[in-house]
């Protein structure tokens, strides 16, 4: 039985949980209601759920009300939809004992599936996502241009069957993206010399600072190592031509003064934000997602 909560516009949840659900005769559960971990867990519970999906958001804070309750129906984790640290993977793995969780990796124009990991190395490395699938080829390119090497940062570019014929009625769209049949996924990945691909946030997110490059996703992955820390979102800010780190945080904190002794602690100066504000929420979308615009 598997339990869908997330909207079936979402190419990952239309294809990778929906469809193939009717292709396996799996029985299908709709959790529709507002986000909330811990009703998540009930109706898990109520309807002896087998396959979940989510992002590593939404299922670390599932964790954080199941307190290791191995009794649970779970069978098959699947995690996606955002860079996540081995801190959160770790978390999530010691809360649902009895699962096989998959991190997994694509995106829409690939209709989405690109890579994964497989469930018993989740403990080893578990904020990489893995191998390609066989139908999917990929290369990673440097900003000199040329093919980035083991453990160099570049460009994640994909090719398989599974890529998309082009944006609807954008030809100049489309032409940025695709060449040659290759798509270009604008993410910024790492292949290690096991193969395995971690990636390291989006490319339109980066923050150039002091000449430093910047991924939002490694403030957050850094903080959340903190228990204090629910949810956090950092984020370019520009003033007068001069860039600077905001940051929006969840958790529990007195003030700002103890949330930047936790950043001066856990990060590297270049990274410290200059604007933090401790917040009820951090909007997201209906899949789970963090806003970021």
């Amino acid at each position: 039985t598997i339990l869908i909560a997330r909207p079936l516009y979402h190419c990952a949840v239309l294809t990778g949980e929906f469809l193939l659900s009717l292709v396996k005769g799996t029985k299908i559960c709709f959790y529709s209601d507002l986000f909330n971990p811990h009703s998540l867990l009930n109706v898990i519970d109520e309807n002896n759920i087998t396959v979940f999906g989510g992002t590593p958001t939404l299922i670390s804070m599932m964790a954080r009300f199941n307190r290791g309750n191995s009794n649970r129906s779970l069978k098959h984790i699947n995690i996606s939809g955002e860079c996540m640290s081995a801190e959160v993977g770790k978390r999530i793995a010691d809360a649902f004992p009895a699962a096989k969780i998959y991190h997994v990796y694509g995106l829409t124009e690939a209709c989405p599936r690109v890579s994964y990991l497989p469930p018993e190395k989740f403990g080893e490395v578990p904020d990489s996502v893995g191998i390609p699938l066989k139908s999917v080829t990929l290369k990673l390119i440097a900003p000199t241009g040329e093919v980035a090497g083991v453990n160099e940062q570049g460009i994640l570019w994909v090719r398989g069957d599974n890529v998309m014929l082009g944006y609807y009625n954008a030809p100049e769209q489309t032409a940025r993206v695709l060449q040659d049949g290759w798509l270009c996924t604008g993410d910024i990945a790492v292949l290690d010399q096991n193969g395995l691909l971690r990636i390291k946030g989006r490319n339109d997110d980066l923050i150039i600072r002091a000449g430093m490059n910047i991924y939002p996703q490694e403030i957050e992955n850094a903080l959340l190592q903190d228990k204090r820390v629910k949810d956090v979102l950092a984020y370019r800010i520009t003033e007068n031509g001069i860039t600077q780190i905001g940051l929006k945080i969840k958790g529990e904190f007195k003030d700002i003064k103890e949330v930047r002794k936790l950043c001066i602690e856990l990060l590297p100066s270049y990274q410290v934000p200059n604007h933090i504000e401790i917040v009820d929420e951090i909007p997201k979308n209906g899949s789970g997602k963090k806003l970021r615009k």
